[in-house]
């Protein structure tokens, strides 16, 4: 007789499906949009995007959800919904994450902040990815840490302004 799955098996199965779901999206949206080849990047909380730029002139836009951050001082996640830098459009779908963490015992989803380096953060913007069914992510590095965000809608700059 097999012995149940323990909450941290499956928590860390889930993590594995999260991070696989992760990566193939990230493969998908770096070769469709060609992101490695854009020189610079702009995101804007008030709007919730985030541009990917060449010579100036915007290639792709991408619709971005907050998921959270990690600083390099205090080495913590924080997420984005417990940060009150962010506007609360910019994690207004990250909710669902901590409500799935609260319904699961997953402490790492509803707790808003907690000890932390980079893999982490990596991990649960791949949580966040895979839950919400995102079109990529990103992480952008800041001055104490990381900004991790998730791409819930991408598409050609030329695309976005036509609508």
């Amino acid at each position: 007789m097999d012995e149940p799955e323990s909450a941290w098996e499956k928590f860390e199965a889930f993590v594995a499906d999260s991070e696989a779901y992760l990566k193939l999206v990230q493969e998908q949206t770096k070769t469709r949009f060609r992101l490695g080849a854009c020189e610079r990047y702009d995101w804007d909380q008030e709007k919730e995007s985030l541009v990917f730029s060449d010579q100036g002139i915007a290639k792709v836009v991408a619709k971005i959800q907050f998921v959270g951050s990690i600083s390099t001082v205090t080495n913590t996640w924080l997420w984005a919904w417990a940060n009150e830098s962010v506007l609360p459009g910019l994690c207004e779908r990250i909710w669902q994450v901590k409500a799935f963490g609260e319904e699961n015992g997953y402490w790492q989803l509803h707790t808003s902040k907690w000890e932390a380096d980079e893999i982490d953060g990596w991990t649960m913007t791949a949580i966040a990815a895979n839950l919400l069914q995102a079109k990529g992510a990103y992480r952008s590095p800041k001055d104490n840490g990381f900004t991790f965000m998730i791409y819930t809608q991408i598409d050609w700059a030329d695309n976005v302004q036509r609508n």
